[in-house]
C-alpha cells in the first residue's frame, strides 16, 4: 500500500523519486526500492516526508497509509503559523499562539463553567456550544505545538547545513 501511494504520489506530480529522497535523507534508488516494494522506509524516513513534502494531499496520502487498520483518524487543518504577520515563524509567534491558548481557554472553560449552572448538566444545546469551544481551544493549541515544531525543524536543519 505504501509502494502503491508513493507511485500515486509521483504519478500525480505531486513529488518526483529524486525530491522524496532528499526530504528523507535517502537515495533516489532508495526510493525506487520503497515503491518497488524492494525495502520499506523507516520511521524517520517517513516522518521526514510526511513533514516536508510540498503538497499538503501527498502529505495525507501518506498518514493515511500509516494509519490505515488503526483506530486513528486524520483531519486536516490549514493553520497560519505566521500569528504576527512579519514574514517568519518564530518564538515570537510560539509565545503569541501559546498566549491566545491560554487565553482562550481560560474564557472557554469559564463559559462552560457558567453555562453548566449548579447542577453541571448542561443541555443538548449548550453541550454542542461547548464541544464547538472546546474545540477552539484545541486549534490554538494545534497552532502553539506546530510553530514550535517548525522551529525545531529550522534548526535541525540549520545544523545539518552547518555539518555539511
Amino acid at each position: 500500500m505504501l509502494a502503491r501511494t508513493l507511485q500515486q504520489i509521483i504519478d500525480r506530480k505531486q513529488s518526483t523519486a529524486r525530491e522524496m529522497g532528499e526530504l528523507a535523507g535517502v537515495s533516489t534508488s532508495t526510493v525506487y526500492r520503497w515503491i518497488a516494494g524492494q525495502s520499506q522506509p523507516d520511521f524517520d524516513s517517513i516522518r521526514l516526508l510526511v513533514r516536508h513534502l510540498p503538497h499538503p494531499d501527498a502529505q495525507e496520502s501518506l498518514l493515511n497509509v500509516i494509519i490505515a487498520g488503526t483506530d486513528w483518524n486524520l483531519d486536516h487543518v490549514q493553520l497560519d503559523l505566521d500569528l504576527n504577520d512579519d514574514g517568519q515563524i518564530d518564538a515570537t509567534d510560539a509565545l503569541d499562539g501559546s498566549i491566545r491558548s491560554v487565553r482562550h481557554a481560560a474564557e472557554s472553560l469559564g463559559r462552560i463553567r457558567a453555562s453548566c449552572g449548579p447542577d453541571m448538566n448542561p443541555d443538548a444545546e449548550e453541550t454542542l456550544a461547548l464541544i464547538a469551544e472546546l474545540g477552539e481551544v484545541v486549534k490554538h493549541c494545534t497552532i502553539t505545538q506546530r510553530v514550535l515544531l517548525n522551529m525545531a525543524e529550522q534548526r535541525r536543519k540549520r545544523k545539518l547545513k552547518l555539518a555539511n
